[in-house]
């Protein structure tokens, strides 16, 4: 087996310290934008109601996962994840 390769595949090796920073932030970020999925999931499923979607519960919700995301740092994109996904549901849901 050739050095560096795995299946085939080459490694990917960062060369200088500023690359692994850079990558770093990009998880820190990925794994905020996978957080506010999550909460506008979470509100989702607490508005769904036996006789169908509650929009206003929903709304609700969404905003209080806003007010308690953090504004600064590599969370604040939540603020703009909460947005397009509560936008996309609320588009669906007519």
């Amino acid at each position: 087996m050739a050095d560096g390769v795995r299946s085939g595949l080459p490694m990917v090796r960062p060369e200088t310290a500023s690359e692994v920073e850079v990558l770093r932030s990009r998880l820190l970020v990925a794994e905020q934008r996978e957080e506010a999925v999550r909460m506008v999931l979470r509100a989702l499923i607490a508005s769904l109601r036996p006789l169908g979607f509650n929009r206003k519960r929903f709304l609700r919700c969404v905003h209080e996962e806003g007010q308690d995301s953090p504004s600064e740092g590599p969370a604040s994109i939540r603020h703009t994840v909460l947005h397009q996904e509560a936008r996309r549901v609320l588009r669906e849901a007519r």
